[in-house]
């Protein structure tokens, strides 16, 4: 079984920046989203330059499920307790607005992605009421959707069902589009001088008029307060020879089942879970076992897990970096829904570079008033607060001996508490015990093979080398 996803692969290589430039705009991230809007602002004429701190399309973009959908979950139901009708309606109608935009390009530059048109079903074992009143308001939208009652898969009861969405692979379509802008790959932002607006990387020096920022979960502590508004989310994928279905399934519930066919086989994913916060393991296994009580189940070809960044309204956060950045910008928040939403957030980036009126400005603000988030933000700097202070304080007599060989724990050793993971042969790798971003105390998930932080997401492998955001730097390794 491979440990990856079944759409990485290798594409061109791009350059390390290794000497100090100035630029009009400079985008950090090359996920999809940061990929769009490069792509999106050369159409229009722009000098446009994209780093990424591995290679492009490494990150969540080579792990999504890869759905072009406006089935989310029962999103407009939320935002309509939130905002009201108005704001539902036009979240819904950017997502229909981006499949479109994709439909159209794909078409424009006769792209091949394995593109197919597939009917998409939100489901649930509850009671079903939010999931009705989701499908009551978007038929008032004018969507193609239906309301099933009985529905006899999964162990559930009732089902959304929306017609003609789209699923596709997100490498092929990207990396077949045009790129009429300058690419580094290997060039990891490290700071972002918002003063001087200057990109300082590994080895080099950015000056630039323009900064955007697409590294999934925002870099800049300083500003915008997204460690309090944001929080990471994990889930876990399977891939299966057999082709189990020709349409798209999402659980409502957060840890549920998602389904989708892969050329001759399947996709099964769910078990979601907080960053940094996995209480259970054998999330694989755990998968398979729930996609069996309705399907059988052949052997498995992939495993992987995916890391999505969740607002507190279900809406992604575009626009500028904080009041009063007028240089600045910012991408966040696709809450899982990253293929439809990373064009949308492109498109308002460019608009708003080009001065040009957008509708979504003020829905995707990133200041906007979340209604109801005061919860929100108190967990996740209750999180925050707990996991540095008992990072700290917590006091560990367990040393190597303790650990099960493929297991990682912070443990004492050679006096100091520290991250060690011990592989298959026995061979200890040691790092530092403390996320270099805010120095929560890190955790070992054995599912994703990663230490992670509970308070933000950063993720780390074995050796210390940093995997995602926020943090921008590595953990120190020690020899062993």
């Amino acid at each position: 079984m491979i440990n990856k996803s079944v759409w990485q692969k290798n594409f061109e290589n791009y350059p390390q920046l290794i000497n100090d430039i100035e630029r009009e705009t400079v985008i950090i991230g090359g996920g999809i989203a940061g990929f769009l809007t490069a792509f999106r602002l050369s159409e229009e004429g722009a000098k446009v330059t994209l780093i990424e701190a591995d290679k492009i399309f490494s990150g969540t973009t080579s792990k999504t499920t890869g759905k072009i959908s406006c089935n989310q979950e029962a999103v407009y139901f939320e935002l309509y307790k939130k905002y009201g009708k108005e704001t539902a309606k036009k979240y819904y109608l950017s997502q229909k607005n981006a499949q479109r935009g994709y439909l159209e390009l794909i078409e424009k530059y006769n792209i091949d992605c394995d593109l197919v048109k597939a009917d998409s079903y939100i489901f649930t074992s509850g009671y079903g009421a939010e999931l009705k009143a989701d499908y009551r308001l978007l038929i008032t939208f004018g969507a193609d959707c239906e309301w099933i009652e009985n529905f006899s898969l999964f162990n559930s009861m009732f089902a959304l069902r929306m017609k003609d969405e789209y699923m596709f692979d997100v490498l092929k379509f990207a990396s077949a589009l045009p790129k009429n802008f300058e690419i580094y790959e290997h060039t990891r932002a490290v700071k972002v001088d918002c003063g001087k607006n200057l990109i300082i990387t590994e080895k080099a020096k950015i000056k630039a008029k323009n900064i955007i920022i697409a590294t999934r979960y925002p870099i800049i502590d300083a500003h915008g307060g997204y460690i309090y508004k944001l929080r990471q989310s994990q889930s876990y994928l399977v891939a299966v020879k057999n082709k189990l279905t020709d349409d798209m399934y999402l659980d409502l519930k957060k840890d549920g089942l998602t389904m989708r066919p892969y050329l001759g086989g399947t996709l099964i994913g769910g078990e979601d879970n907080r960053t940094g916060r996995c209480s259970d393991k054998e999330k694989f296994r755990k998968i398979k076992e729930k996609a069996e009580r309705d399907f059988r189940i052949d052997e498995s070809t992939h495993i992987w897990s995916a890391e999505d960044v969740m607002t507190a309204d279900g809406m992604p956060m575009a626009g500028k970096y904080w009041n009063g950045s007028d240089n600045i910008f910012v991408i966040t928040g696709f809450n899982k829904w990253g293929m439809t939403n990373s064009l949308v957030c492109a498109n308002l980036i460019c608009d708003i570079l080009l001065k040009r009126k957008n509708g979504n400005e003020e829905l995707f603000a990133p200041n906007r008033k979340i209604k109801g988030s005061f919860s929100e933000y108190t967990k996740n700097a209750v999180t925050t607060f707990k996991n540095v202070v008992l990072g700290y304080c917590r006091i560990t007599f367990e040393n190597e001996k303790s650990l099960r060989a493929g297991d990682g724990k912070v443990i004492r050793y050679k006096g100091k508490k520290r991250a060690v993971y011990k592989d298959e042969k026995g061979k200890l790798y040691v790092i530092g015990s403390m996320c270099p971003h805010l120095h929560g105390e890190l955790k070992w998930n054995s599912d994703s093979c990663y230490w992670e932080c509970p308070c933000h997401g950063s993720q780390f492998d074995i050796y210390g080398k940093v995997i995602s955001a926020p943090s921008t730097k590595h953990c120190k390794s020690f020899e062993k």
